[in-house]
């Protein structure tokens, strides 16, 4: 976790692609229908790049608290 709304990860070795998600206890008025609770946000990326995942959406239309953060191998 990289303090405590986001995630950073990268997945090393071989190619393919990995995601990043991490869970969110906020509101995220992106989704259809808006969520007021726990959330997941996901992000797919090639091997070998870094990334990040975050509670908090562009002009605030997401915020959150990051409970827990993963790395999942596709």
């Amino acid at each position: 976790m990289n303090g405590p709304w986001a995630y950073n990860g990268i997945c090393q070795g071989g190619a393919g692609s990995y995601r990043l998600e991490v869970d969110c206890i906020g509101y995220n008025f992106t989704a259809l229908p808006p969520i007021l609770g726990q959330y997941t946000v996901r992000q797919d990326l090639p091997v070998g790049q870094a990334g990040t995942v975050a509670c908090f959406g562009p002009n605030w239309s997401s915020a959150g608290w990051g409970v827990g953060g993963r790395i999942i191998r596709l």
